[in-house]
């Protein structure tokens, strides 16, 4: 199967023959996201996993839409980087000012485990995830440049009053955009936590995840948050203009919350029936 890597300079597509493709054949600018860069993100992955993960098949671009002009660096950092955006909103809103705020002396309780959890469907693209409640839908401002972008967004978060909190965002993105850089997601998240006011030590792990036939990555990673332990997992998920996300945040030192955390992320799903991948 042919493979290729899109230029963000000038939208060409490189056909990628080997693992060092360096420079787009059109422009002689360099491939931000070629196989050396990606692999010093992911050293334990293969030029296979490359390919699956980070380009575009043949069969992809023949059924993908007439692009329009190349959007400037600017917009593509603003698509690359808008569920995030919305993520980390979302995160803010649970504790007012910081995040350490709702988790300080705030660990999950052993009930958690012990009562019978809730199996729903999320949004309009056939995710489902298991939670102990009912998640709860949001609404998020979303920024103008952002709009435009976005066909659909449905935001969804477990507010529990104690312990480990669960967001899921689902998106449907406008054609405008050619294709979901998935990779580009998963760089975005990071770069986005360690951007929240008060975090240091950030440290992290990401692997390939797939659910269904649909690529994805799950990033496991801590941090202090204005002095506090802090750790999450963060997975993501892409399909032609769809891209879900599901992450869960808990206090470091919250045995619970983490094996709670941890079948949140077991129980997701993704029924590709009912996801509109046109």
């Amino acid at each position: 199967m042919t493979h290729y890597l899109k230029c963000i300079n000038c939208g060409h597509l490189n056909e990628v023959k080997s693992e060092y493709l360096i420079f787009c054949s059109k422009c002689d600018k360099k491939l931000e996201n070629n196989f050396t860069a990606w692999k010093k993100r992911n050293p334990d992955k293969t030029f296979n996993e490359f390919k699956q993960l980070a380009c575009l098949t043949q069969e992809a671009v023949q059924n993908s839409p007439v692009k329009p002009k190349p959007k400037s660096r600017k917009s593509k950092y603003w698509i690359a980087f808008a569920v995030t955006f919305a993520i980390f909103y979302a995160l803010g809103q649970f504790g007012g000012e910081s995040i350490a705020r709702y988790f300080k002396s705030e660990k999950t309780s052993k009930e958690i485990l012990a009562r019978e959890w809730i199996k729903g469907t999320y949004g309009s693209f056939g995710l489902t995830v298991e939670t102990p409640e009912k998640m709860t839908k949001g609404d998020l401002p979303i920024p103008e440049n952002i709009k435009q972008i976005i066909d659909q967004m449905d935001v969804y978060n477990y507010v529990s009053n104690k312990g480990f909190k669960v967001i899921i965002n689902s998106l449907k993105y406008n054609p405008s955009i050619g294709e979901v850089n998935l990779q580009g997601a998963a760089d975005g998240s990071v770069n986005e936590m360690k951007k929240q006011k008060g975090v240091t030590d950030f440290d992290y792990s990401e692997e390939a995840l797939n659910k269904n036939d649909i690529p994805g990555f799950i990033q496991k990673g801590t941090y202090n948050q204005d002095g506090l332990g802090v750790e999450y997992i963060n997975t993501g998920f892409s399909k032609g203009l769809i891209l879900w996300q599901v992450m869960v945040v808990y206090q470091a030192d919250d045995e619970i919350g983490r094996t709670a955390a941890k079948r949140v992320i077991d129980s997701i799903e993704i029924n590709v029936d009912s996801a509109i991948f046109s």
